[in-house]
């Protein structure tokens, strides 16, 4: 049985498919544990390849994505996140779930086991982060298949129990797809490009929690000629790997000396993925002094705000814009454009 399932994920590995019709297709499950036991040379690598073997083998991308998650033991989260209402997911260890959707946040009858907070826990060892009183509140990027996770991790001493926020990224929108939403309006389009394509400005998007920073960041991203040479630093997961685009992927903890690594790489726009502590500010700051465009989001409520933090952080603002975002709720969460600063 063990040699047969073999012989079949060699033919899946060879061929790329293995007919319904080809008595290797009885070992399906076989096949499928074979999968699930897979190591690459690192987490984000074992995952990319054991999803793509899946999705080979079943052709269906919500089952690729079931048996991948199965896998890393947090299958139990399957239905929640090829859930399209749902974009953030929180877990705290024997307490119920909570959820939020553009219809607001709710608890759901599902209790967050100690076992799968452990396992999101055991994910962000596997990507290099240690789990400190002195590291109590890290992010990492994880990208599941066809979904982009955020991973927002507090622990102790901050917190009674280790908590996990996850957002949910589904796809990239167009800053056309924006409009459409309520998100911006023609004016906002015509500022972006002309700035920030045009003038090649630096860019911060900042706004609250939640308020769209990354998908508007994402957005602008596509829109850029595809052939300028990217380096995302910092989640580069929730950047979804675009074959049309001309991009560099580093997940490192040392933002800064990944900064001037690039010098040598000859690209031409940096992006990190928040501008959170001194050392993210430095590495944009730094990133900027050599001479590179940079992109970078930012928690701040309104424009003043953004402004004085980035000062703050010995940030110039000349030659940059800053798009503040707001998030209000109504009968539903409304993400919009509320000002742009252009230094």
């Amino acid at each position: 049985m063990q040699g047969a399932a073999l012989i079949g994920l060699v033919r899946l590995i060879e061929l790329g498919y293995i007919d319904e019709n080809d008595k290797i297709a009885r070992y399906k499950d076989d096949i499928i544990n074979i999968i699930s036991r897979i190591y690459s040379r690192n987490i984000d690598k074992t995952i990319y390849l054991r999803y793509k073997l899946f999705y080979k083998l079943t052709k269906d991308r919500s089952a690729a994505l079931y048996y991948l998650m199965k896998s890393l033991n947090i299958d139990n989260l399957h239905n929640l996140l090829i859930n399209k209402n749902i974009e953030d997911i929180l877990l705290i260890p024997g307490k119920y779930i909570y959820i939020t959707t553009k219809f607001g946040k709710r608890r759901i009858n599902i209790y967050a086991t100690g076992d799968l907070v452990a396992r999101f826990l055991s994910l962000a060892k596997a990507k290099g982060y240690r789990l400190l009183q002195s590291n109590p509140s890290f992010r990492y990027g994880l990208a599941l298949g066809p979904l982009r996770l955020r991973i927002s991790v507090d622990l102790p001493p901050i917190v009674s129990a280790p908590h996990i926020y996850i957002r949910v990224h589904r796809g990239v929108k167009t800053l056309n797809d924006l409009a459409l939403d309520g998100f911006l309006n023609r004016d906002h389009i015509a500022t972006i490009r002309r700035e920030v394509f045009v003038n090649r400005r630096d860019l911060v998007v900042a706004g609250p929690p939640g308020s769209g920073k990354t998908t508007l960041l994402q957005a602008i991203d596509l829109e850029l000629p595809h052939w300028l040479q990217r380096v995302y630093i910092d989640e580069a997961d929730e950047f979804v790997d675009l074959p049309i685009l001309n991009q560099i992927k580093i997940n490192s903890l040392n933002k800064l000396k990944e900064i001037f690594t690039s010098m040598n790489r000859n690209i031409d726009l940096f992006i990190i993925g928040e501008l959170q502590y001194p050392e993210h500010f430095e590495a944009y700051r730094s990133a900027r002094s050599i001479g590179l465009q940079s992109f970078g989001t930012m928690h701040a409520t309104d424009l003043e705000k953004a402004k004085k933090r980035l000062v703050e952080a010995n940030i110039d603002l000349e030659n940059i814009v800053i798009i503040q975002l707001k998030k209000k709720y109504k009968n539903k969460i409304i993400r919009y454009i509320d000002e742009i600063y252009v230094g």
